[in-house]
């Protein structure tokens, strides 16, 4: 059956606004192409990426920066510490206490059991070591602003001269920036 048959009327459906007034296109809303954007929205995007990729530029960058920062001190203080670990390995070394020519507070130079005169001493503010005639000195370890050799009899606590040294103590301290790190061992030669 069809409409008609039934007693059922098709209904119109409304017109928009602008044909009901008979003036199309003054009134008319329009919608957006959808295959394109406009002026106002690619605007918009390009000011939020730059803002996001500004805001992002600035934690890589003080990243990249604090690891950079980390490694510098981390370098300094590994060449500290391996400074430290040779001189003790190297003054167990000593042949005897005839053979320490010279005992200072930033120098020490002796003859070790393979009758090589070795020694290390301050410069600045780098350690150096020296082997045979001491005219070639090879750096150690850099940024150290504080180096100390001190000497001790075998009570541990008296002062000692070359005659009565049983201990040496190395005392160190290694600066990079504002970050400190201080070191300190004692040595006990095994000749003696």
């Amino acid at each position: 059956m069809r409409n008609a048959e039934c007693g059922m009327r098709r209904k119109k459906l409304p017109l928009p606004f602008g044909e009901r007034a008979g003036v199309r296109g003054k009134f008319e809303i329009r919608t957006p192409h959808p295959n394109g954007f406009t002026l106002v929205e690619i605007v918009i995007t390009i000011v939020l990426v730059g803002i996001l990729a500004g805001i992002a530029a600035m934690i890589i960058l003080q990243g990249i920066r604090s690891y950079s920062d980390e490694q510098a001190r981390s370098n300094v203080h590994y060449q500290a510490r391996l400074a430290m670990e040779r001189m003790a390995r190297e003054i167990r070394q000593i042949r005897s206490t005839a053979d320490i020519p010279t005992m200072a507070g930033t120098t020490l130079r002796y003859v070790d059991v393979n009758g090589v005169q070795t020694g290390f001493q301050l410069t600045g503010t780098d350690i150096e070591r020296t082997e045979d005639n001491g005219s070639t000195w090879q750096i150690l370890a850099t940024g150290t602003t504080a180096f100390n050799f001190n000497y001790f009899r075998q009570d541990g606590v008296t002062p000692a001269a070359a005659a009565t040294l049983w201990f040496v103590e190395i005392t160190m301290t290694s600066e990079q920036g504002s970050e400190s790190l201080q070191m300190r061992t004692r040595v006990h030669p095994r000749n003696f």
